[in-house]
C-alpha cells in the first residue's frame, strides 16, 4: 500500500495536516477523544480516493482536502457509532472509543464528527449533496443488514422473513446492502475529488462508475477476510475486480490511472 500511494505522498501529507487541524475540539474531553481517534487511524482509503479522483482531472486544492476530510470524518463517525451498537471493545488493534471513553462519549463524538464534516462543505452544495446522499444510504445499509441478519446459506427466498420489503435473491440483497453501507461512499469520494477540480459531468460519471465497482470489490474482500458471507463474496469478487478494471479503461494512461489500477488489484488480493 505504501508503494502504491507514493505518487500522491505529498497530497496525502497535506490531507493529514488538514485533517488533524480540523479534528481539534475547543473543549475537553472532546479534544482528547479526537486526538485518540487520530492516533488509531486506518488505511485512509476514502481520502485517497478523493485525492486520486481529483488528480485524474486536475490538481488537489483546498476544496479537495475538505472533501477528503469530510469522507474520513464520516467514516470515522460511523465506526465509532458501530462499536457502540455492536458493543465492540477493539478497533484496529486498539481499545475502541466506546471502550476507552464510554458509550455516551462515543455517541457524542460521532455526532461531533458528523456536524464538523458538514461544516467543511457548507459553501459547496454540489459536493455536500453528493456526500450527504451517501451518508444517508450508509445508515440504510447498516439497518438493512441488521434487519436481514445477513448470513445466507440458501439461494431461495424465505417467505417467513416478514421484515423484508421484497423477496429478492440473497445475492441481490447482499449486493444492495454492501453497496449502501460501503460502496456508495467510495463512489462519492471519487466523484467529490473530480467535482473539486471542475471535471466535466461525463468525467464525474466515469470515475463514479469506477468508485462504485471498487467499493463493492473492497467489501467483498473484507467479508472474505472476516469469514462472512464467504460463498457469495468468493463468487462475486472476480466479477467486480474485472468490472473495476474495465471502468478505468476509458481514461488515458497517466501515473494516477496506474495508481488506481494498482490500488484495485491490491484491494482484491489483500490479506488484512
Amino acid at each position: 500500500m505504501e508503494h502504491i500511494i507514493e505518487p500522491i505522498r505529498a497530497e496525502l501529507t497535506q490531507f493529514e495536516a488538514f485533517f488533524a487541524q480540523t479534528l481539534k475540539a475547543d473543549t475537553e474531553p472532546m479534544d482528547s477523544i479526537m486526538r485518540y481517534a487520530l492516533e488509531t487511524k486506518g488505511k485512509r482509503l476514502r481520502p485517497i480516493l478523493v485525492l486520486l479522483g481529483a488528480k485524474m482531472f486536475g490538481e488537489v486544492n483546498e476544496l479537495t482536502l475538505r472533501a477528503a476530510t469530510f469522507a474520513e470524518m464520516v467514516h470515522t463517525a460511523t465506526l465509532i457509532h458501530d462499536d457502540v451498537v455492536d458493543d465492540d471493545d477493539r478497533r484496529r488493534g486498539h481499545a475502541s472509543v466506546k471502550a476507552r471513553f464510554g458509550n455516551l462519549s462515543a455517541v457524542l463524538a460521532g455526532d461531533y464528527l458528523l456536524a464538523k464534516a458538514m461544516l467543511l462543505l457548507a459553501n459547496d452544495t454540489a459536493i455536500l449533496n453528493e456526500m450527504l446522499r451517501t451518508t444517508a444510504a450508509m445508515s440504510e445499509g447498516e439497518l438493512m443488514q441488521g434487519s436481514v441478519g445477513l448470513s445466507y446459506h440458501d439461494s431461495r427466498c424465505d417467505a417467513t422473513q416478514q421484515r423484508l420489503p421484497r423477496c429478492d435473491s440473497p445475492t441481490d440483497q447482499y449486493l444492495d446492502i454492501i453497496t449502501r453501507k460501503t460502496a456508495m461512499l467510495m463512489q462519492s469520494c471519487c466523484a467529490a475529488g473530480a467535482l473539486s477540480v471542475g471535471a466535466t459531468q461525463e468525467q464525474i460519471q466515469q470515475i463514479s462508475d469506477f468508485g462504485l465497482n471498487f467499493g463493492i470489490l473492497f467489501q467483498l474482500r473484507d467479508d472474505l477476510l472476516d469469514g462472512e458471507n464467504t460463498e457469495m463474496a468468493q463468487a462475486l469478487l472476480p466479477q467486480y475486480l474485472k468490472q473495476s478494471l474495465k471502468a478505468l479503461e476509458v481514461f488515458p494512461p497517466t501515473e494516477t490511472l496506474a495508481t488506481l489500477r494498482d490500488l484495485t488489484v491490491f484491494c482484491a488480493e489483500r490479506t488484512a
